[in-house]
Order: C-alpha cells, then sequence, then structure tokens
C-alpha cells in the first residue's frame, strides 16, 4: 500500500499500451481511470515509459505530438520509480525482467499484466500477486 493507503500496482506495458490505444470500456481503460480517480497508484518505470512509446508509435501509430501529450498527462496519473535492483527470473525475454525489478522497487500489492507466457505463470513474485486485468479488478473490486 502507498502511505496514503491506496494499492500500489505496477502495470505492465501492453496493459498501459490496450488501456491507450483501445480504450472503451475494457478491464485495462478501468485500471487507469482507477488511477485518474485516485482509487490506486500505478507505478512504471523510465523503461516502461520508453517501452510504452515505443510500441504507441509502432503498433497504434502514434506521432510526437500525441506522444508529447501523452507525456504530460501520464505525469499525473503515474508514480515514477527508478528500479536499484536487478533480477534475472525470466529467460526467454529479458525486458520482463525489468518489470519485475519495477514492481520489487515500488512495494507493489500487484503486477497487473497480459503476458501469459511468461510473467502471469509466476503467480508471485515475492509477494507480490501477478494477475491479469481481469483477475485484478475482480480480486480489488468486483462488481455486485
Amino acid at each position: 500500500m502507498s502511505p496514503e493507503g491506496k494499492l500500489r500496482v505496477v502495470i505492465d506495458t501492453n496493459v498501459l499500451f490496450s488501456a491507450l490505444a483501445f480504450p472503451k470500456d475494457s478491464p485495462p481503460a478501468k485500471l487507469l481511470e482507477l488511477a485518474r480517480s485516485g482509487t490506486i497508484e500505478i507505478v512504471v518505470s523510465p523503461f516502461m515509459v520508453n517501452e510504452l512509446e515505443r510500441n504507441l508509435r509502432r503498433g497504434a501509430s502514434w506521432d510526437e505530438a500525441r506522444l508529447l501529450v501523452l507525456r504530460s498527462r501520464l505525469k499525473t496519473v503515474l508514480s515514477l520509480v527508478e528500479p536499484a535492483i536487478r533480477v534475472n527470473v525470466i529467460k526467454r525475454i529479458e525486458a520482463d525482467n525489468r518489470i519485475l525489478e519495477c514492481a520489487l522497487e515500488a512495494k507493489a500489492d500487484a503486477l497487473v499484466t497480459g503476458n501469459m507466457k511468461d510473467l502471469r505463470p509466476l503467480g508471485t513474485f515475492q509477494g507480490i500477486a501477478i494477475l491479469t486485468p481481469r483477475e485484478f479488478l475482480d480480486r480489488y473490486f468486483p462488481v455486485p
């Protein structure tokens, strides 16, 4: 939990991409809305922000002007940490270790990912729950 008593959540780049590129009422978009409303604290690292921008350029054809607006808006919604810890848990895709490092540095309550091959199968990592966006919402914000 953050000092304000909010859930601290690291949201993988693929989930942030989905929330931004395909908003609507998707679970990823709902996570961003929870952060905008101050209900949860989303934490990312500079590595993750750079990866997100690169993926939005390539996968959603975002131009520099749109990315500049995004950077400005993200500063008001996301918290940034610079991981000092290095891990080497995921062998297949080294970049996935950067997500785990962010979660550790943030002392996150949960890591939310759409990565079903490498991250989600871990289930937990050093006490941090690893969940899909839907699992996170069902666990912490169930709809009656």
